[in-house]
């Protein structure tokens, strides 16, 4: 199966996806205040077919020999006293998520503890390289740097393409690798990293620092077209409807038809990948008790005061 296909056979799962993320969201709701001895009295049935898992993965945490300690050291490492004071820590941390202070936590807060904890560990990392530009030769040229969507947000921003034409061959052959950063609804904090893209394209146009060329993708419900200007060193991704209405794919579904053409164009990435590593600093520092988050904005204070 082509690349292309399989990136609109991707885009046609998460249409399924939506479907049965709403009906997790009404799990979620349903059992969120779930204690774990509540949520474990339930019948062996209902917990199979109805209670989400995270909820079963926390319920049995906190009655496994290990359970108190491993929510105690999530606490701490989250700034909370989780082993000098267990109780107090945790009614600190559900008066931080504006819950009322128990000390008993439910399926959820004990989730949202072990997610903000392992997200701590979300560090940067310079995996990607950030090479940006292009250079032309008399028979061959490479393009290479981040691919960013004009107008809309891309789906994989950490991303790195490279692109290389063969005048003698007559085509370009694109790669792109990306990175994929996990979320809260992720079955776990780490980074996957793989190729998006692996696809050839015919050249249409070889004029002193122009290149054009599209996709040799058939089956493929949007045609795509590259247009560099090595002069200029700007290097662009074009994406037009292939049918004159939504596209019928492979699998029964349909993909709707653009509004207009989706442009995209390779650039230096540095400052969009640190954006995306900055935010994710910017969430787990909020993560952190209210305590110590006042504690570091008062020291920040008196050193802007100096």
């Amino acid at each position: 199966m082509k690349p292309r296909a399989c990136l609109e056979i991707a885009l046609i799962c998460l249409v399924f996806l939506n479907g049965f993320a709403q009906a997790d969201e009404n799990a979620v709701a349903k059992y969120s205040d779930y204690l774990p001895e509540q949520l474990l009295a339930l019948s062996e049935d209902e917990r199979r077919d109805s209670v989400p898992m995270m909820f079963s993965g926390a319920a049995n945490l906190a009655i496994s020999p290990a359970g108190n300690l491993i929510m105690q050291a999530n606490l701490n490492s989250l700034m909370y006293p989780g082993f000098a004071d267990y109780e107090g820590a945790k009614r600190a941390f559900q008066a931080d998520m504006g819950e009322e202070p128990t000390g008993k936590l439910t399926v959820w807060q004990i989730h949202t503890l072990g997610y903000r904890a392992s997200r701590l560990n979300m560090t940067g990392v310079s995996f990607f390289p950030f090479d940006f530009g292009g250079i032309l030769g008399e028979n061959w040229a490479i393009v290479e740097g981040t691919v960013e969507m004009i107008d809309e947000k891309i789906g994989y921003p950490i991303n790195h393409a490279k692109i290389d034409c063969s005048r003698a061959e007559g085509t370009c052959k694109y790669r792109m690798i990306v990175m994929e950063l996990p979320d809260e609804k992720s079955w776990s904090q780490t980074y996957q990293v793989g190729d998006l893209t692996d696809e050839t394209y015919r050249i249409t146009r070889w004029e002193g620092q122009l290149i054009d060329a599209v996709s040799m993708n058939s089956s493929a419900c949007r045609t795509n077209q590259l247009s560099f200007n090595f002069e200029t060193q700007e290097f662009f991704e074009i994406a037009r409807n292939k049918t004159a209405g939504d596209c019928e794919t492979i699998l029964g579904t349909t993909l709707p038809r653009l509004e207009k053409p989706r442009v995209s164009r390779i650039v230096d990435g540095r400052e969009i990948i640190s954006a995306e590593f900055n935010a994710i600093f910017d969430e787990t520092f909020a993560f952190l008790s209210s305590s110590f988050r006042n504690r570091v904005k008062a020291l920040r204070a008196r050193a802007d005061d100096k």
